[in-house]
């Protein structure tokens, strides 16, 4: 891209700085915001840019300004605070609708709507909220037919296929042995069978019992 392309982005890139690198406890001066800028090959005074911050307040971004000899800038409230995304975050990794590594993917697009600091201690609170329930991951082995392959691997967190046959393959995985994961696997009817280890298939057998025992 050109650097006349570039300038014409300059309040696009500007908006993009100050959400990703400010927030509460973080500012940027107005000179590191011009050299931000720089390293994407937009020139930047110190007047324009007062000019660009301005635009960004009337159109209703909200840019704290605090006027000093450096004068220092960052972002004020946003579309969610940080607790309002620890909640919802919390909420999708808990979710027994929504698989693991979709649970992933969606905290991953909730951190970005915060700073990149902030971003993290969202992905450190939540690490630590795993550790908390570590004892519910248990690693499985489950031996699926081979069109829903695709469909168990999604299921499960840090899956493979350990071996594969003509008809059948053999998936190992973690996930979170509780009543949603037997629910799921009895949704697949013959098409899946645990393995390993020997509790979760004795588990799994009780609770297609306690299914079955419900229409005698």
């Amino acid at each position: 891209m050109s650097k006349k392309a570039n300038q014409k982005a300059k309040l696009l890139y500007l908006q993009q700085i100050l959400l990703e690198e400010t927030d509460e406890k973080h500012v940027l001066t107005v000179q590191q915001l011009i050299e931000r800028l720089a390293e994407l090959e937009i020139p930047a005074e110190r007047k324009s840019l007062y000019d660009d911050i301005a635009t960004l307040q009337a159109f209703g971004l909200d840019v704290i300004a605090t006027r000093s000899r450096a004068n220092i800038y960052k972002i004020g409230s946003r579309l969610f605070t940080l607790s309002e995304l620890q909640l919802l975050a919390e909420a999708v990794v808990k979710s027994s609708a929504i698989t693991q590594n979709k649970a992933q993917k969606l905290v991953d697009k909730l951190a970005r709507l915060a700073s990149r600091y902030q971003a993290e201690t969202l992905r450190e609170n939540l690490k630590a909220q795993k550790y908390d329930d570590a004892e519910l991951l248990c690693p499985v082995e489950l031996r699926c037919s081979n069109e829903i392959v695709p469909v168990v691997l999604e299921y499960l967190a840090d899956s493979k296929v350990k071996k594969s046959k003509e008809e059948t393959s053999v998936i190992e995985g973690t996930a979170v042995v509780d009543q949603a994961f037997y629910g799921w696997m009895f949704g697949f009817g013959n098409k899946v069978k645990v393995t390993e280890p020997a509790n979760v298939k004795k588990d799994f057998v009780k609770y297609c019992k306690k299914v079955l025992n419900q229409y005698k």
